[in-house]
């Protein structure tokens, strides 16, 4: 499981290492293959693709015909692209989406359960700072 929060920087060419932690689950549970999509919190997500195709799997069970299912699926999916770790454990980072996160230099890579969230460092203070607040009360209300 990824968990686990690390900041890194971009470099010119839109390469962000991937942190050592990450790297080991990648290569001792899946095949180093992974999905980078954009996300509606304007952040990205790295897949490892089995994890992706479960998603996907997910997904195709929902209503196809409910307009914002469609309007999900276009987004989520019109941004997927498959990926690889180089030799030095970098991603490339697609110029559209360095675009749609607002990112470009630091960022924090963090660790969900089954996928990785790449946030541009101040988006990402922002949206921590702003949901701090509100975190006890979401766990009394989902019984945690």
């Amino acid at each position: 499981m990824f968990r686990g929060s690390f900041e890194h920087t971009v470099d010119t060419k839109g390469r962000v290492s991937v942190p050592s932690k990450f790297r080991e689950i990648i290569a001792d549970r899946y095949d180093g293959r992974l999905v980078l999509a954009m996300d509606y919190d304007k952040c990205l997500t790295v897949y490892p693709l089995e994890e992706w195709e479960k998603l996907e799997g997910k997904i195709k069970a929902l209503p196809m015909m409910k307009q914002e299912v469609k309007d999900f699926m276009r987004f989520f999916f019109s941004s997927a692209t498959e990926c690889e770790l180089d030799k030095q454990g970098r991603i490339l980072i697609p110029p559209p989406h360095r675009e749609h996160a607002t990112i470009a230099k630091n960022v924090v890579l963090i660790g969900i359960i089954d996928k990785i969230e790449i946030w541009d460092s101040g988006a990402w203070e922002a949206r921590h700072s702003q949901n701090g607040d509100k975190i006890n009360e979401t766990l009394a209300a989902l019984g945690l």
